[in-house]
């Protein structure tokens, strides 16, 4: 049976034909389907000429706005995907390309079928992780495979991961501002600074104002991580009456 995505999904697409009203697209993630992106949902402004924001062969991230299974008709839009959605959801998804050719590698280092390899590893991984990229990245971190997948499978992918995949960082940071009224109030923002934990740097930045910075592998586990930060630092400085201001900052 055809897998089909669902609407208002974020999926990435290759242009494969510009056209005066609009454009065709190929959907990377699924097999055999194709979209189409109406000249009206190519940008949020007037488009005057659909080649001037979309070209054949480009890779973009679209959202489903409606499908038609019997038909086989899935609308499009570009302009409903933020920039910074747009940079992510392609960048997973080249991640999970390198990902794949892991496993091809795999089955030609052993001289097996690329459908064995998967059974071997890539499935056993997907009861475990989200994705193969955060399967690969937890192994990449910790030096070791897990238990259900079983030797010379577990060696052989150990040794692919060291050699190829580079657990990417992520930075998330924000600017705290902190008043005490207390008599002790430098120590009790020192206690409320550390209570933040070693996930959190924080540096003076003047003012009564203090950079927190969370690095992590993506952005979802440093957004959680500086999150928790913020929310014991937040309760110390409630519990002494102070005042508390935070501001998110840029990603990098």
């Amino acid at each position: 049976m055809q897998e089909f995505p669902e609407v208002n999904e974020i999926v990435v697409v290759r242009v494969k034909k510009v056209l005066g009203y609009g454009a065709f697209a190929e959907l990377l993630e699924y097999s055999d389907i194709k979209g189409f992106i109406h000249i009206s949902q190519v940008t949020s402004g007037w488009v005057k000429n659909v080649r001037n924001f979309v070209k054949e062969n480009q890779l973009r991230a679209a959202q489903v706005l409606s499908i038609d299974r019997n038909q086989g008709q899935i609308d499009l839009s570009l302009n409903k995907v933020s920039s910074g959605v747009q940079r992510r959801k392609i960048e997973e998804y080249n991640r999970l390309v390198r990902s794949k050719k892991l496993i091809e590698v795999l089955a030609k280092n052993r001289k097996v079928s690329f459908d064995e390899a998967w059974e071997n590893t890539a499935e056993l991984l997907l009861e475990e992780f989200d994705s193969l990229p955060e399967a690969f990245n937890a192994i990449s971190v910790s030096g070791k495979i897990p238990s259900s997948i079983k030797s010379p499978w577990s060696n052989e992918l150990l040794e692919l991961v060291k050699k190829n995949v580079v657990v990417p960082t992520k930075t998330v940071k924000g600017v705290i501002e902190i008043t005490s009224f207390q008599s002790n109030g430098i120590e009790l923002i020192k206690e409320a600074l550390n209570s933040a934990g070693k996930d959190s740097d924080i540096i003076y930045a003047g003012s009564g104002k203090y950079q927190i910075k969370v690095v992590s592998a993506d952005y979802k586990s440093a957004d959680k991580k500086l999150s928790d930060s913020i929310e014991k630092i937040e309760k110390v400085i409630a519990r002494t009456k102070g005042k508390f201001e935070f501001k998110k900052t840029d990603k990098e």
